[in-house]
């Protein structure tokens, strides 16, 4: 053994080549880890693979509850509008869930018609002058489809006679998404039974005059749904997220409901 000086033995081991060190010191310089602290890290990389996993699997239906919310800002806009200009509003769609022919919400002047605004719309997309528009007149685009947007790639509007929103009911692995009819209020107040049908959804592949809302009646002046349902890469998902928005004839609220589905939730619909 090397002889230790006595200036060096006055000072702590830790300074001292392995090879010098105690034996039990030697061993504690070439530790691993324990069991349990394999364990512990095994349940920390667990946890985070299931945290990872549901945040995959809930992008449906966060999609659906973002889009509900982008179509219900345009109809508030359009409402807050005509509550400034003291104008009827009109709302109008066209348009289908493609890039080719991307589907598109605008509202104007009641005075317009649904072309008028259409065309001075497209111009406003175009980033061209809206030609015909004067001052003191309304127009805007408020939404339309972005092929890029990841929001719209897992959730669409469903279009009138599309068949969407009854695949989306359909059961999967032995479980369905709850019948809305069968809640509150559409369960037990009137006008709201059956309101859920092609005829009162606005939203078709050609345009289509949406709804009116008067300033005069501070209402809007037609029943409207307006369909969402969660989608994949091959079209809308059975037993997947659904949303709806309603307008009431002669009423000014907007009225929102969700569903998270029955393959990310327990498929029962609530208000919002």
């Amino acid at each position: 053994m090397l002889p230790v000086s006595r200036s060096t033995q006055g000072n702590s081991l830790k300074g001292l080549p392995i090879a010098l060190a105690p034996p039990a010191q030697r061993r504690l310089a070439g530790r691993g880890y324990s069991l349990i602290e394999l364990l512990i890290v095994l349940a920390i990389i667990g946890v985070l693979a299931l945290v990872g996993i549901s945040m995959l699997g809930n992008r449906q239906a966060g999609s659906v509850r973002s889009l509900l919310d982008e179509v219900e800002g345009s109809l508030v806009n359009a409402r807050q509008m005509s509550f400034a200009t003291g104008r009827d509003i009109q709302v109008i769609s066209w348009g289908t869930w493609t890039s080719a022919n991307p589907l598109a919400i605008a509202f104007g002047d009641a005075s317009f018609t649904p072309a008028q605004i259409q065309g001075f719309a497209q111009n406003i997309l175009a980033s061209n002058p809206p030609a015909g528009v004067v001052y003191g007149q309304t127009l805007a685009v408020p939404f339309r489809y972005l092929p890029s947007d990841t929001t719209q790639s897992r959730a669409r509007i469903s279009l009138s006679g599309s068949g969407d929103w009854a695949l989306a009911m359909l059961p999967v692995a032995g479980r369905q998404n709850v019948d809305l009819t069968t809640l509150p209020p559409f369960s037990t107040i009137a006008g709201w039974n059956g309101i859920v049908t092609d005829a009162n959804n606005p939203f078709t592949a050609g345009l289509n005059s949406t709804v009116v809302f008067s300033a005069s009646n501070r209402s809007f002046l037609s029943t409207v749904v307006i369909e969402v349902v969660g989608t994949s890469s091959a079209g809308p998902l059975a037993g997947g997220a659904m949303g709806l928005i309603v307008l009431l004839a002669n009423s000014p609220n907007i009225y929102k409901f969700y569903n998270p589905g029955v393959l990310e939730g327990n498929g029962q619909w609530r208000r919002i």
